[in-house]
């Protein structure tokens, strides 16, 4: 027996000093609508995000993307319903830092009567925002430092690409 508990203490040491491997986590399409850009814009710039334009402004519900028990901290920076305009400047975001540094974004989202500052998973966040411009839809990315990751949903999301509210767009 005490042999047992030996061998037991040891493999419980050595299971600590292993790298801590997490979960993957799917990232669903957060509206249903068209993905509007992906590593590039329409004009050729750099842009490291899904966008997904979701159809007439402020008529389609967004919802938070990526499953799995999360705080999303949102955000909301604009009480106008903001159409046929570039979106600069503030704008609302839902956002969620996961242990490893990286944070999920989730942008350009118009108000709504569930949208106000708080932290929620998997709920309704607002409606969609602008139509037409690649830099003004529903923009999703992940960044660490500043530095934008498009691995999450390479092989996954496609320009021009017809998407279903929750169809899987992403890995994390």
């Amino acid at each position: 027996m005490p042999r047992t508990l030996k061998t037991l203490g040891a493999l419980t040491a050595l299971a600590a000093l292993a790298p801590f491997a997490a979960p993957a986590r799917d990232v669903q399409a957060p509206l249903a609508g068209t993905v509007s850009a992906t590593n590039y814009t329409s004009s050729g710039a750099s842009h490291g995000a899904v966008d997904i334009d979701g159809g007439t402004c402020g008529t389609t519900p967004v919802t938070t993307a990526v499953v799995g028990s999360l705080a999303w901290n949102v955000v909301i920076n604009t009480s106008a319903t903001v159409c046929y305009s570039a979106m600069t400047g503030p704008q609302n975001v839902a956002r969620h830092t996961f242990a490893d540094g990286y944070t999920f974004r989730l942008m350009q989202f118009n108000k709504s009567a569930q949208t106000y500052d708080r932290t929620c998973d998997r709920c309704n966040i607002g409606m969609a925002g602008d139509k037409g411009l690649p830099h003004g839809d529903i923009h999703l990315e992940r960044h660490k430092s500043g530095t934008l990751d498009t691995s999450w949903y390479q092989g996954y999301a496609v320009k021009g690409e017809a998407l279903s509210l929750g169809e899987l767009i992403g890995v994390l």
